[in-house]
């Protein structure tokens, strides 16, 4: 269910405003109210009452460029040229990034790894008899 203003109803039906609004003071054309002093004309009253509607195109807008801009722009060229210089850098980041995640892993610092001269040597009884954390 479309609603129209009295305006869009001259257009849709071809009749004058003066016409629409005798042929709803004798309600010959339903309308509702929409607000103070405007009304609303629906889509199939029009029809009812006038046949078929006369087509209406939506006026077609003009394509403009944006403000500062010429068509065919000169500088697509460097602009393209800095678009492949910065694929090429993420390219080279994401290869240094691989590089890095494939790098072996180092023991942490903070724990000191036990050498060959951190070991102290087993007492003679211990040799003898070794605990099981030994």
């Amino acid at each position: 269910m479309v609603w129209h203003t009295i305006q869009e109803a001259q257009k849709l039906t071809g009749k004058s405003r003066r016409t629409l609004y005798r042929d709803m003071a004798a309600g010959r054309l339903s309308w509702v109210p929409e607000g103070d002093s405007a009304r609303r004309l629906e889509t199939s009253e029009l029809i009812r009452a006038y046949g078929a509607l006369l087509p209406v195109t939506q006026p077609e807008k003009q394509k403009t460029a944006q403000v500062g801009t010429d068509s065919g722009t000169q500088d697509i060229a460097l602009v393209l040229a800095e678009l492949k210089a910065l694929r090429e850098e993420v390219s080279e980041l994401r290869h240094v990034m691989r590089l890095l995640e494939h790098k072996p892993d180092q023991v942490p610092s903070d724990t000191p790894s036990k050498t060959a001269q951190d070991v102290k040597p087993l007492s003679w009884w211990r040799s003898l008899f070794p605990r099981q954390g030994d």
